[in-house]
């Protein structure tokens, strides 16, 4: 799967939302406003009217085109940013664009030093299409349901019915707002490569939330609660010139951010991992695919509570200055970890029958303001 996309968001103006065939005019337009590129998937912004569930359909408010630019420089990507910036329609009200960045699971060390404290991330699965049943009434039913359940189950922050923030209550959850939907359609077919405008004809083969999230005040409560039980502040009349500082985080906190309390850590796990793999058998048969399952979720859910040193010739740290060195070395960097790999690890396991391993992803959204494509595009 690509690792870096440009994100196009083309929103329609209020009057045309509910017209009959807006998607479609606004979409030929902008597949002819891109015709040198590859769209990898179209995906609707997906709205309720205000009093109405969020299980039922909706309304299409705009598009979104994933478009892939691994492959091309960074003055290419800069190019087609300016030309998708510039895109107009009678029908729409704003054409915008952001960056994403797709992580393997795990999280891995570079990515975890340069994750940063707040932004916008999306959760993005792909349909089973009823893989794994063995008759059509089951098949049917999974087709049938599986846009519904995912509305619903794929907002880690969504409380009630078939809902998936019951897992999150307690801790990450509180660092995710604005939570935003969108159903996946896919330009690829099994003849091939299909335009946008014509997939917009077919069905959804995913969705995906958009959310913010802000780990500041968690960093900060685990730096202020784990003082004097995980480490001891420096003496003032210390003279020494390298002094250094030992955390120990083995000790769990009584804090709802300790990673501890978090989905991936929890008692149930294992059992959570043996349906997984369970349900990758019934799909494939694949004994291969299921060992990497299970390598990749094993990985997922190992604890990592490292004792960790700072000095002050490698950190910088002084007497008055501990606080902001554990929260910029040791916390920022352990809890971005585990905030991701608890959001992996759901992606993975929360709904196996209808999410299609291997095709999830976690997309760290950058905004064009102050982007520096050519580090980004050197990691």
């Amino acid at each position: 799967m690509p690792t870096l996309r440009i994100i196009w968001d083309v929103l329609f103006c209020g009057e045309f939302v509910t017209q009959k065939g807006t998607d479609i005019e606004v979409a030929k337009a902008m597949d002819s406003h891109c015709p040198d590129h590859t769209i990898e998937a179209v995906l609707r912004w997906n709205t309720v009217l205000e009093g109405q569930k969020v299980a039922r359909a909706g309304f299409t408010s705009g598009l979104r085109y994933l478009v892939p630019v691994d492959h091309i420089s960074s003055q290419e990507i800069q190019t087609l940013l300016d030309s998708l910036l510039s895109f107009t329609h009678d029908y729409c009200e704003t054409s915008t664009c952001m960056i994403s960045e797709s992580f393997d699971f795990p999280l891995n060390r570079s990515a975890k030093a340069r994750f940063p404290v707040l932004g916008r991330i999306a959760l993005m699965s792909r349909f089973t299409h009823g893989l794994g049943y063995s008759n059509l009434t089951q098949i049917k039913a999974a087709k049938a349901n599986q846009t519904k359940d995912t509305k619903n189950g794929l907002n880690p922050i969504r409380m009630g019915k078939g809902s998936s923030g019951e897992l999150f209550r307690g801790n990450i959850g509180k660092l995710m707002t604005d939570p935003l939907w969108f159903l996946v359609l896919t330009t690829s077919t099994a003849e091939g490569y299909q335009s946008p405008s014509k997939a917009l004809s077919g069905g959804s083969d995913g969705g995906m939330y958009e959310l913010s999230f802000d780990l500041r005040d968690a960093i900060s409560m685990l730096v202020d609660d784990s003082k004097g039980k995980w480490w001891d502040p420096l003496d003032p009349d210390d003279l020494n010139l390298n002094p250094q500082l030992i955390v120990n985080p083995s000790k769990e906190l009584e804090n709802s951010f300790d990673p501890a309390t978090f989905h991936h850590h929890d008692s149930k796990i294992q059992k959570i991992i043996e349906n997984v793999l369970k349900v990758e058998i019934d799909q494939t048969g694949d004994a291969t695919i299921r060992d990497d399952l299970e390598y990749t979720l094993q990985r997922l859910t190992r604890s990592k509570r490292i004792t960790r040193q700072l000095t002050g010739n490698e950190h910088g740290l002084v007497p008055g200055l501990e606080e902001h060195m554990i929260s910029e070395y040791i916390m920022k960097p352990w809890l971005a970890e585990e905030f991701f790999n608890c959001l992996a690890f759901f992606l993975m396991t929360r709904k196996p029958k209808y999410w299609r391993n291997g095709k999830s992803e976690i997309l760290l959204l950058h905004s064009l303001e102050d982007l520096k494509l050519d580090e980004l595009k050197d990691y």
